[in-house]
C-alpha cells in the first residue's frame, strides 16, 4: 500500500557506502580488487569469522593484514581503546571489520580514534572528530544491526552502565560487502535476535520523528522480508534463499536507522541488555507490543500493514488491539516468548529503570508522544505480560 504523508515536508538522504552483495564474495574476496590503503587491521570477534570462514579468507588476499580478535558483545570504552592501540602500533592505514554489530562498530570507532587524540569518551555525540578517520571495509557476518550502512558506533560505557554513540557522516564504511553465505553457520538464537533487531529497527524508523517517505519504503520491505523469511530461516537454517533475503532486510534496516535513528524502544532494551545479558535483538523485541500499542495510535494507517501483512484484521477503532494480536501471531510462529521473565529478568528494579530513563531526555529525541515517569514503568512492567 503507498502511504501519503499528512504534511508534506522537505527531506534529505545521504548514504554514501559502495554496496556489493553476493553470494560467496568473501571467499572470493581476490575478485573485489578492493584496497583502501596500504595495510589493514582486521577487526572481528574471538570466533563467528574464524567459524564461517570469513578471516581465513581475508588473511589469504591481504596478506599483510594485522587481527584484533578481542572484540566482546556490546563492545566497551576499553576495547576500543586498546584497539586504536593496535591499530596505531601496527601503522594499519585502513579498516576491515567483520562480523556481527559489535566488531563493526568497534572498527568504525577505532577509524575515528586512530586519526584523532583523545580518549574514546570525549567522542559521544555526533561529528566531534577533527581530522578524518580512516577508511572502512565493513563485511556484517549476522542478519540484524546493519551497522555496515550507518554512521554509528554504539560503545558500552561500563561507568554508567550505559550505551552511548559516537555518531559521525565520516564513519559511513566506504564499502560493505555483503555475503549471505557467511550467515549459514549462525546458531538458531543469534539468528532470531539479530532479525528481531533488524525488525525493531524498521519498525522504529516509520514511527521516528526523522521519518521521510523514503526511509519509509525501505522500512516496509525490510519488516515484510522479516516476517516472510525469519521463520523460513529458523525452520531450514541451510536455506540460503532464506539467509539472503533475511540479510537483505537487515541491510535495509540499517539503511533507515541512518536516515532516522532509533526510539525508545531501543532505549529501554539497554537495560535488559546491559543489566541482565539479554541479547540485544531479544530485549528490543521484548518492548515491541507495549510500545508499538501506543505508537499506533500516532499513525494507525501507516502501521495498519504490519497487521495485515500478519494476517490480522484491522480494527479501525482499537489499532492498539490489533496490532498487539498480530505481533503475538508472529512470535507464536516463531517460537519466541515475549515475556521478560523467560529471559531471566526479574521485576525487582523497573521503577529504578524507570527513573533513569525519564531523566534522559536524549532517548526520547527521536520518538512520539509524551510519557511520564509513570507510563515509562508501566511499559517496562507490560513485558512481563504483554
Amino acid at each position: 500500500m503507498t502511504f501519503i504523508p499528512s504534511i508534506i515536508e522537505k527531506f534529505q538522504y545521504y548514504m554514501p557506502a559502495e554496496l556489493i552483495f553476493d553470494i560467496g564474495s568473501v571467499k572470493n574476496i581476490s575478485s573485489q580488487n578492493i584496497k583502501l590503503g596500504k595495510k589493514p587491521l582486521i577487526v572481528t570477534g574471538k570466533k563467528s569469522s574464524k567459524i564461517n570462514g570469513a578471516l581465513a579468507s581475508l588473511l589469504t588476499y591481504y596478506s599483510n593484514a594485522v587481527v584484533f580478535d578481542n572484540v566482546e558483545e556490546n563492545p566497551s570504552i576499553d576495547t576500543c581503546e586498546k584497539a586504536r592501540e593496535y591499530c596505531i602500533a601496527k601503522n594499519c592505514d585502513w579498516i576491515i571489520a567483520v562480523g556481527g554489530g559489535s566488531p563493526i562498530d568497534v572498527g568504525k570507532a577505532v577509524a575515528g580514534l586512530a586519526t584523532n587524540e583523545g580518549p574514546c569518551e570525549q567522542y559521544f555525540g555526533r561529528d566531534l572528530f577533527k581530522q578524518s578517520p580512516l577508511p572502512i571495509l565493513a563485511i556484517p557476518t549476522t542478519a540484524g544491526t546493519g551497522s555496515e550502512v550507518t554512521p554509528y558506533a554504539v560503545i558500552t560505557n561500563e561507568k554508567n552502565v550505559t550505551k552511548q554513540t559516537i555518531a559521525d557522516k565520516r564513519l559511513f564504511p566506504k564499502i560493505a560487502l555483503l555475503d549471505p553465505s557467511l550467515t549459514l553457520t549462525l546458531s538458531r538464537d543469534v539468528t532470531l535476535s539479530t532479525a528481531l533487531d533488524a525488525l525493531s529497527q524498521s519498525l522504529e524508523g516509520i514511527v521516528s520523528k526523522k521519518a521521510t517517505p523514503i526511509s519509509d519504503c525501505i522500512a516496509i520491505e525490510s519488516c515484510k522480508k522479516i516476517i516472510e523469511w525469519l521463520p523460513v530461516a529458523l525452520r531450514e537454517p541451510d536455506n540460503i534463499t532464506a539467509r539472503y533475503w533475511l540479510l537483505f532486510a537487515s541491510l535495509l534496516s540499517g539503511i533507515v536507522i541512518a536516515q532516522t535513528g532509533t526510539t525508545l524502544v531501543h532505549a529501554l532494551g539497554y537495560y535488559y541488555t546491559l543489566n541482565y545479558n539479554v541479547p540485544h535483538g531479544i530485549a528490543n523485541a521484548l518492548f515491541l507490543i507495549p510500545m508499538f500499542k501506543r505508537n499506533i495510535i500516532f499513525f494507525p494507517e501507516k502501521l495498519r500493514f504490519v497487521i495485515e501483512f500478519l494476517g490480522e484484521e484491522y480494527c479501525k477503532e482499537h489499532p492498539e488491539i490489533s496490532i498487539k494480536k498480530a505481533l503475538l501471531r508472529f512470535f507464536k510462529d516463531i517460537n519466541f516468548s515475549c515475556k521478560s521473565s523467560s529471559w531471566g529478568v526479574p521485576d525487582n528494579q523497573l521503577q529504578i529503570f524507570s527513573e533513569q530513563l525519564y531523566s534522559d531526555s536524549y532517548r526520547f529525541r527521536n520518538q512520539h508522544g509524551a510519557f511520564s515517569k509513570k507510563e515509562i514503568y508501566n511499559i517496562f512492567k507490560e513485558t512481563f505480560e504483554p
